[in-house]
């Protein structure tokens, strides 16, 4: 007995059906719960600094190297000087401050493994300014990576230094940070990063405001200190990305696409494309991510490898029931459920490519 054969439009409900379902899946995020965690208040440009309650502050970066976007860290080495007037000289000798500890590297990890050292003591300028130079070899963290558009995403590197002594603090003193030069001469000749072009450089007065008094007074308020923070701006080059994540997921997605155009005389071939597809996206995928942080949302690279799981699935599905329907076909009905057969495998591939490109244009055009 003739089994029923379902309608070409119900299959290609259950087609939309799934690629719809993805690409809801990949719009919803999960809210991320709220932390309590300090605040950091950006310094109008407009606002003057008091020079006799300021610390100039100077950086050139050297040498940037061993990033690492799974530890979200890096490391760097160079330069920082700091310029100071006589008035917070004489607050440096009455609270006994060492020259080591007037500020600090914020986002500096592993202290036991860097270095930050006096380049000589403390020169005397002409304008009765004092200036001290240190060097610094030390790893950073990056906490504001994001990887939403892996492997062609943006990186801004980050060093951060503040002020450290309590003395210093707004409440307190009232001691500035102010960086001298702004973004110019901060970039060193060692900079770059293997597989990145180096963008430009951003400069950012601060004031941070901790979530903590560190029981220095009853006040609920926290203490604020002044920080400035240096970026260094990195972007993927596209086509060395492209070779190395995108080329491969295309080279198994072309297959999927040249598969509906086998005949259908070749079973066993047709159903054995789509599960061996499978499985090599899901190890492309491990190799992928094997490098990257666990993250909290779906990168770019991820929907690709989501969207060609869907696809090799679903082409698994059409692939059995094309067969199943003609094998089940009397032989006068065989031409026209073969032409059914090969209109609903047209669609499909028309669909995949839409998707594919539905991926791109979302994610890089309304992140």
């Amino acid at each position: 007995m003739l089994r029923k054969i379902p309608r070409k439009r119900s299959l290609i409900f259950v087609l939309f059906g799934f690629i719809l379902s993805f690409f809801l899946a990949i719009g919803t995020q999960y809210p991320q719960p709220v932390i309590a965690q300090g605040k950091a208040t950006p310094v109008s440009e407009g606002k003057a600094i008091d020079p006799e309650r300021s610390l100039i502050l100077g950086m050139h970066i050297e040498n940037i190297y061993n990033l690492s976007l799974k530890d979200k860290n890096f490391s760097a080495e160079g330069w920082f000087w700091l310029e100071w007037p006589e008035a917070v000289q004489q607050l440096i000798v009455k609270n006994k401050i060492p020259l080591l500890e007037l500020v600090e590297m914020v986002n500096q990890v592993e202290v036991w493994d860097s270095q930050i050292q006096l380049e000589n003591g403390p020169e005397l300028k002409p304008n009765g300014n004092r200036l001290q130079i240190y060097r610094f070899s030390a790893k950073f963290y990056d906490y504001s990576q994001t990887l939403k558009r892996f492997p062609f995403q943006q990186l801004e590197l980050p060093i951060i230094i503040e002020t450290r002594p309590t003395v210093f603090s707004l409440a307190s003193e009232d001691i500035r940070l102010n960086p001298a030069l702004e973004s110019k001469g901060v970039k060193g000749q060692y900079a770059g990063l293997n597989g990145y072009q180096t963008g430009d450089v951003s400069v950012k007065k601060l004031i941070y405001t901790y979530n903590t008094n560190f029981g220095q007074n009853n006040s609920i308020k926290g203490e604020e200190f002044s920080r400035v923070e240096y970026n260094i701006d990195y972007y993927t080059q596209f086509w060395s990305a492209f070779y190395q994540y995108v080329m491969p997921w295309l080279a198994v997605m072309a297959m999927l696409l040249l598969a509906p155009n086998l005949e259908g005389k070749f079973t066993e071939m047709r159903l054995a494309i789509p599960s061996t597809a499978l499985l090599t996206l899901v190890f492309l995928q491990l190799g992928t991510n094997a490098d990257l942080p666990k993250l909290s949302y779906v990168s770019f690279i991820d929907q690709l490898y989501i969207f060609g799981y869907i696809a090799s699935i679903i082409l698994f599905a059409l692939f059995v029931w094309g067969t199943n329907a003609y094998e089940n076909a009397i032989e006068s009905q065989r031409e026209s459920v073969m032409r059914k057969i090969n209109n609903i495998d047209t669609i499909y591939q028309f669909i995949i490519i839409g998707g594919s490109v539905f991926i791109a244009v979302a994610s890089f055009g309304f992140r």
